[in-house]
């Protein structure tokens, strides 16, 4: 069993990837060369910007890589919640955007020619309880009248077909979904950046943000580079660079395994349509079947950073073939783990902090939305638009959150709790 990611393991870094050295100034540096800061680069380096991406150890080596390629709607937090906590009007524009934020990964995919597996063939949440199951069938109505928007309501003898496994009380299933290889979009993005002008630095490790008259002067371990404009996008790896930003969100720990391929009769009991799914848990597992037949299996579970990525292959075998007999006997190819940035609001957050830009926080759900937002800090910095509407919303912080995320473990057992009683 290999400890690196399968998409990487797929397929690797290009040799070719044009790489820059550190210039001596650009207009705006993005630190963070992830799905963030990639699209706010190409957005920037299309307008003309001169753009330089930051990067602390090679294009993709963080979660942008890690996640399971699954390119869904929505947000972390519910979207009733939203609507209560920050009126109709702003709750509408951010669902508005998370629909937007799938369609522009199809439209970069497109408009690059980034051969990624990049499929729209939908997304299925399963309901983990009956209570669950109920919530979905009122949240599929409250969709159609409220926000002319259809999702399909699958009974547990439905979602039994749909996906080989007698675990779950039915389903909702959301076909304006996405799925694609993660490692052939980014180094797909990444070059689209460098086709448009940006420059790509690698193992340049931001060391100190110097406020200058005419920006920053911005000390790495290339040297330095002199930048009108600060962008910071590591999201789940955010350090000590800007403590106040760093306060936003903290990082939190996704693993995943996923095994040999699968025969074809196996492929079409566990998925016959090419759905990805989550369970409808605090804690979920998610799954899909990965272009070349193998069958994904993660969790959000493991709330420790370091963690024996051994152990948590067994513990997660067995989770999976607890719900999916079938796969009893097939052997788990690769384990990997990555840090997702989590906020205490659940939603992402731009803004600005001792005037350092920022884009991140997507709580485990952000493949479509760190194009999303990445874009939309591409096109606030270069002027192109004034305000977006994660910028309207006020991140939140608490005391006990400083450097390290102590209190992820007692966080994790709350969300058992919910769970358990929901």
């Amino acid at each position: 069993m290999k400890t690196i990611p399968f998409w990487q393991d797929d397929f690797p870094r290009p040799d070719t990837l044009p790489v820059s050295v550190l210039p001596q100034r650009v207009d705006v540096a993005v630190i963070g060369g992830g799905g963030t800061g990639l699209a706010a680069a190409y957005t920037l380096a299309k307008s003309g910007a001169e753009t330089a991406v930051l990067e602390q150890d090679r294009i993709g080596s963080g979660a942008s890589s890690r996640h399971a390629g699954i390119v869904t709607t929505g947000f972390r937090q519910s979207l009733a919640n939203l609507f209560d906590l920050h009126g109709e009007a702003l709750g509408r524009q951010l669902w508005q955007a998370s629909l937007e934020a799938v369609d522009l990964v199809g439209e970069i995919v497109a408009d690059e020619g980034i051969a990624c597996d990049f499929t729209r063939r939908g997304h299925l949440t399963l309901a983990a309880k009956p209570s669950h199951y109920s919530s979905m069938k009122t949240l599929a109505d409250w969709l159609d009248k409220e926000m002319d928007f259809s999702v399909t309501v699958l009974s547990a003898t439905e979602v039994e077909t749909a996906v080989g496994s007698q675990t779950y009380y039915g389903g909702m299933v959301n076909e304006w979904s996405a799925s694609l290889h993660p490692t052939r979009y980014l180094y797909g993005l990444a070059g689209a950046v460098a086709r448009h002008g940006g420059l790509l630095c690698e193992k340049t490790a931001v060391t100190r943000l110097e406020k200058i008259a005419q920006g920053f002067n911005i000390h790495t371990s290339q040297g330095s580079v002199q930048a009108r404009e600060v962008l910071l996008a590591t999201n789940g790896y955010s350090g000590k660079l800007v403590r106040p930003i760093q306060r936003l969100v903290f990082p939190m720990n996704s693993v995943a395994i996923v095994t040999e391929p699968l025969t074809a009769a196996q492929q079409q009991l566990l998925n016959p349509n090419g759905w990805s799914a989550q369970d409808s848990r605090w804690l979920p597992h998610y799954f899909r079947l990965t272009p070349d037949g193998r069958f994904l299996f993660g969790s959000h579970r493991h709330w420790r950073l370091e963690q024996d990525l051994l152990d948590c292959a067994e513990t997660l075998r067995q989770q999976m073939v607890n719900r999916f007999p079938l796969l009893a006997d097939v052997p788990v190819a690769n384990v990997w783990g990555g840090n997702l940035g989590q906020t205490f609001d659940m939603v992402p957050h731009i803004g600005r902090l001792n005037g350092v830009h920022f884009a991140l926080g997507y709580s485990g759900q952000g493949v479509a939305l760190s194009a999303y937002l990445g874009r939309e800090a591409g096109l606030l910095l270069s002027g192109q638009k004034r305000t977006s509407p994660f910028v309207a919303i006020r991140p939140v912080t608490h005391f006990y959150y400083r450097q390290r995320a102590r209190f992820a473990p007692l966080l994790g057992h709350y969300y058992r709790f919910l769970d358990w009683v929901s």
